[in-house]
């Protein structure tokens, strides 16, 4: 049966060997994502080739997707790599980097002071570790443990809200984009896209590839017609995207995005935990069958799984999972029109 609903994939260590590839391919794969943010280069030009050739051999169109890191904030360093951090400790975060500590660090970009108010919530590792903000100055940001746990170099943080981004691309994903386009990637998604001249400078660089704008920030769901208009489409990023604005508005926010696709005739995506049990489990639960079934009603043109593929314990068995949801539901319900 043939499917208007692709499947795109995120590979890892467990599922880059030839036989996982072929594996997952044979069971439904139509795209596999390469993260820029992940991973050397070397693993992601063999698993490009190893991608290619199983295609070849399988007769089937397996596509490649660069996902470039964008914009995304991030913390600085820690001794020895990591910290941990227990309810009601303080903790610092800088506007510049600084001497190693294990309660203070900076910020890939800084804060709006005026925007940021003291009580603000601040989400470190989507929201596994969550700050209060107790002192907000433009150099520094005061901050108590609220949830706390392990951190380590390089999480993702979220200011809601009150994060400055500068316009276009930074000079890692100029780099990354060049590698990609080298590779004969058909397709590249830009992390925190906000306006359509995001799109704009990756196509000055790489015209011959679509161009997927991930909506996650409350500027780019603002900027929504204009990205739909720009963007040869647009994923809905509903992790970043759930702790930038509140969670309970995530699923309107991802109606919203699909009908601007299908309405201007463009590709769209949902990305994030569409299968997430399933990293370790064997079924999924209930509400991911419902949600892939919604999201396929709704009209999205792929689901894109992360950990579940990436890292989970049986990558094969989810692709086949997902496949069969996807058959089922558009069996039930027709294409949307809009």
């Amino acid at each position: 049966m043939s499917r208007r609903t692709g499947i795109i994939g995120t590979l890892g260590p467990i599922s880059e060997t030839r036989a996982c590839i072929d594996g997952l391919v044979a069971a439904g794969l139509d795209t596999v994502r390469l993260s820029m943010s992940n991973g050397t280069r070397e693993r992601h030009r063999a698993t490009a080739r190893r991608v290619r050739e199983i295609a070849s051999e399988r007769a089937r169109q397996v596509t490649l997707l660069a996902d470039l890191q964008g914009r995304k904030n991030r913390l600085g360093r820690f001794p020895d790599g990591g910290a941990e951090w227990a309810i009601g400790e303080e903790v610092h975060l800088t506007a510049e980097p600084g001497s190693l500590d294990t309660h203070r660090t900076w910020t890939t970009y800084r804060w709006d002071a005026e925007l940021t108010q003291t009580g603000a919530a601040v989400f470190i590792d989507d929201g596994a570790i969550v700050l209060s903000v107790q002192e907000v100055r433009h150099d520094e940001l005061r901050c108590v443990v609220v949830n706390g746990g392990s951190v380590t170099d390089g999480r993702g943080v979220t200011l809601p809200g009150g994060t400055v981004y500068p316009p276009g691309l930074t000079d890692r994903d100029v780099d990354d984009l060049m590698f990609a386009r080298d590779l004969g990637v058909e397709a590249v998604a830009l992390s925190f896209a906000e306006q359509a001249e995001d799109c704009h400078a990756v196509r000055a660089l790489a015209p011959d590839v679509a161009i997927i704008g991930k909506v996650e920030s409350p500027a780019a769901m603002r900027h929504l017609p204009a990205l739909a208009d720009a963007f040869d489409g647009l994923m809905v990023a509903r992790g970043d995207l759930s702790l930038e604005i509140p969670f309970e508005d995530v699923p309107a926010a991802q109606e919203a995005v699909l009908d601007a696709c299908i309405r201007r005739g463009k590709q769209s995506m949902v990305a994030t935990h569409v299968l997430h049990s399933m990293r370790v489990h064997v079924r999924p639960t209930p509400a991911e069958v419902a949600d892939v079934a919604m999201a396929v009603r709704s009209g999205a043109g792929g689901l894109l799984l992360t950990g579940e593929t990436g890292y989970g314990r049986h990558p094969v068995h989810v692709v086949d999972v997902l496949r069969r949801l996807i058959e089922r539901a558009e069996r039930d319900w027709p294409p949307v029109h809009r």
